[in-house]
């Protein structure tokens, strides 16, 4: 049984079917390992065992009676704490949500007990999804299971470490700017963003609770952390399709471009002079192009056709774009980190305090600008995507750095890239290609650094191509490192 924990979640479904393992068994060894690990990582911040146990068993006396609940029928999972969940405590890492325990689930949340998966609770994240690390003044800090010095990455922060560490069978989450990625490269874990606009956000928070439930952030995505990448393909079937409002019509996954690593058309993108990466993200990339090339795959490293670069898909339609998303939610919008990012202005007026300072009160006509821009890049996109299958791409400059505990300064957090240092937000920019395209990235963990630390990569496809760079990842991911077991918690 000892394995069993770091199965991947289609091994695990395999294993219920067969009468290996009862969904009862499986949530109790989970419950266990939480109660042994979860002091030291701080993952998961809310549990419900007693329904978690009880779902597990209606699960198993209904396989017993030959009724088939869905593709994740009986599976134990965790949700990141920024999805509502019916009688279960959703904080969003806000303190004025400390004791808020919804009536109803998210859409997601629905589709995924539909699917059959039990939800044993939630996992740990930033104050309203907003930071690349899994810190907030309700729970705090979660840990990094190969070194606890440093960050999970975030906002899903919380579900990569308890899917990395074998504390749940994987995590769903959200993210607008790398929130299920990073924290995948951070673990050793394959994470995955969707399409945009194909996983409903209604119940996701913010904008909830109350009216805002019915909002669907611009730019963000649901997605999910898993151990091996094919685990992503039930997980969007479960919950990808339109909300009810939307009337009749449905969005179908394309099937995958390619099924070998030979027949892939992959060009390479692993340097950018707005977002230097350090070397041990360059030999993760050198590797994984050798291990293509020997394949037989067509590598064609920065393709002179590239649709944009990192500085102006960043600064001319990510950053408008995210900031009036953002501005909806003006929770965090008190005293101290006000002066926090005045101060950083003051610092460096031409720091990254300025364009949170301006999206955040843009008018609507600049938003309309960015909002144009963002469609020309997915047009050019849609072009580039007619020559090539997927890109191969950084996720962020180094491994995990050390926790950053500065929460109410958001923008006085360098970190050093091989030495050098950087702006903390650098983290985000190779992810942010993905969120202005729409399309879907998947991460790959190849290799581990020279901390020892796993360094991962992403692979962004075609609007619609999700199960092409999940694919690819899975291909891939069986000649490099791909998932493996943090030691300290085998």
């Amino acid at each position: 049984m000892s394995d069993v924990p770091f199965r991947s979640t289609v091994e695990q479904s395999r294993a219920l079917a067969a009468g290996e393992i009862s969904s009862k068994e499986l949530v109790e060894l989970y419950l266990e390992r939480t109660a042994a690990h979860n002091p030291t990582l701080n993952a998961l911040v809310t549990l419900d065992p007693e329904r978690a146990l009880r779902e597990a068993g209606q699960a198993d006396a209904a396989r017993a009676a030959g009724r088939d609940l869905g593709p994740l029928h009986g599976v134990p999972i965790t949700v990141k704490d920024s999805f509502e969940t019916a009688g279960m405590r959703t904080v969003c890492g806000r303190t004025d949500l400390k004791d808020h325990v919804p009536e109803q689930d998210a859409e997601a949340v629905k589709r995924l007990r539909s699917a059959g998966a039990v939800i044993m609770g939630k996992s740990n994240m930033p104050p309203g999804n907003q930071d690349v690390q899994a810190d907030n003044p309700v729970f705090g800090p979660s840990a990094n299971p190969w070194d606890t010095t440093r960050t999970s990455g975030g906002s899903a922060g919380g579900g990569a470490v308890a899917t990395a560490a074998g504390l749940t069978s994987f995590d769903f989450g959200s993210e607008i700017g790398g929130s299920t990625r990073i924290p995948s490269h951070f673990n050793g874990l394959y994470g995955h963003k969707s399409t945009w606009r194909s996983i409903s956000l209604i119940g996701h928070v913010p904008g909830g609770p109350g009216t805002g439930r019915w909002t669907n952030p611009d730019m963000a995505c649901g997605g999910a952390q898993v151990r091996d990448a094919r685990d992503l393909v039930p997980i969007l079937r479960a919950t990808i399709g339109t909300a009810d409002y939307d009337g009749g019509f449905s969005y179908t996954l394309a099937p995958p471009r390619a099924t070998r690593l030979a027949d892939f058309r992959v060009a390479v993108w692993g340097e950018d002079p707005a977002c230097p990466v350090d070397s041990d993200v360059t030999t993760a990339m050198d590797d994984a192009v050798t291990v293509l090339r020997a394949a037989g795959a067509k590598v064609t490293v920065k393709p002179p056709s590239l649709p944009v670069d990192i500085a102006t898909n960043h600064g001319k339609a990510f950053l408008p774009l995210l900031y009036g998303a953002l501005s909806y939610d003006r929770t965090g919008l008190t005293p101290a980190p006000n002066a926090a990012l005045l101060a950083r202005l003051l610092q460096h007026p031409r720091g990254d305090a300025g364009p949170a300072l301006r999206g955040t009160f843009q008018s609507h006509y600049r938003w309309q600008l960015a909002h144009a821009l963002r469609n020309e890049f997915r047009q050019r996109w849609f072009e580039f995507f007619h020559d090539f299958d997927v890109v191969l791409m950084p996720v962020t400059p180094t491994a995990a750095p050390a926790h950053h505990n500065k929460l109410i300064d958001r923008f006085g957090r360098p970190f050093e890239v091989d030495g050098v240092r950087r702006p903390y937000w650098d983290q985000v920019k190779w992810n942010a290609v993905a969120n202005v395209s729409g399309g879907p990235a998947t991460t790959i963990p190849v290799r581990k650094g020279r901390s020892g630390l796993p360094i991962g990569l992403q692979a962004m496809g075609p609007s619609g191509g999700d199960l092409t760079t999940i694919e690819f990842a899975a291909l891939l991911g069986r000649e490099v490192d791909g998932f493996v077991p943090p030691p300290a918690f085998v």
